[in-house]
């Protein structure tokens, strides 16, 4: 079974724009991947601090959805280890240090795809396959990664 991780854009769109076609297809993919699937503590680090900055009145809510996600997805922490794991990667791989963090944390759990719109999309990170969601595209490999996870 392939485990899936998700990156932070995915929680932000589908709380922050829900009605919208990113929003709903965030939403979907976020159904399809739980509870087998990975939000490292740095994504919902990331969504929080999105949400009290693009939109402060809805902080409460995304709390209480960050507290739904911690407790349906495997949550790794953002240890010591990890950091310096993921400075090596940012340094080699000409990252961002938070993105390096969110693919050693992931990988380390055991995923072996990142959904994610900010990386490269069919790139290898880390050890993980970034799949953009949002690119049609990707549709087939999205619904047998989904297939997977759910066995």
């Amino acid at each position: 079974m392939t485990r899936v991780a998700l990156d932070s854009n995915l929680l932000v769109y589908a709380e922050l724009e829900p009605e919208s076609g990113k929003g709903r297809r965030a939403a979907e993919v976020i159904a399809r991947f739980a509870p087998n699937g990975v939000i490292p503590a740095q994504v919902l680090g990331e969504f929080l601090g999105v949400v009290q900055r693009k939109a402060p009145d809805a902080l409460p809510e995304a709390i209480r959805q960050a507290d739904l996600y911690r407790a349906t997805f495997l949550t790794p922490a953002t240890s010591g280890e990890i950091v310096a794991e993921a400075a090596e990667l940012a340094l080699a791989r000409h990252l961002q240090l938070w993105d390096a963090v969110i693919c050693v944390a992931a990988s380390r759990s055991g995923a072996g795809v990142l959904l994610s719109e900010d990386l490269q999309d069919g790139g290898m990170v880390g050890g993980l396959r970034v799949v953009n969601p949002f690119n049609p595209d990707n549709a087939a490999r999205l619904s047998a990664l989904g297939d997977d996870a759910s066995q």
